[in-house]
């Protein structure tokens, strides 16, 4: 597995089908629906995390793809409890990624660091 992660309109997918030459039908838009199995790279973690209570059980379905998120802990802490329960389980599921993970990018104003 390799995660992707990055503010919103960073450069993270844009950066990933260069880097990886991926094809449109070897994407799979989370903030559309479930993960497709047989995909190579799954974007729009965030809205998968915002929907699901248990995201980790689609951990299997990732292991061979790119998986690219949106990081969304930076900023101020939400008063609504679904807002902090949404980050706080989007947290856990990429601290749960990165762990797994061969590699980790971050890709920020387009510029990619290497993490992991």
């Amino acid at each position: 597995m390799i995660l992707i992660i990055g503010g919103a309109w960073q450069g993270k997918l844009t950066w990933a089908v260069t880097e990886f030459g991926f094809t449109p039908e070897e994407l799979c838009d989370l903030a559309s629906g479930a993960p497709a199995p047989g995909k190579r790279c799954y974007y729009h973690l965030e809205e998968l995390t915002r929907r699901e209570e248990h995201p980790e059980r689609y951990l299997p379905l990732w292991e061979d793809a790119v998986v690219i998120a949106r990081e969304i802990g930076c900023g101020i802490v939400p008063m609504e409890p679904e807002e902090r329960a949404w980050r706080e389980r989007h947290g856990a599921l990429l601290r749960c990624l990165a762990g797994r993970s061969e590699k980790v990018y971050r890709v920020f104003c387009g510029l990619t660091e290497e993490w992991k």
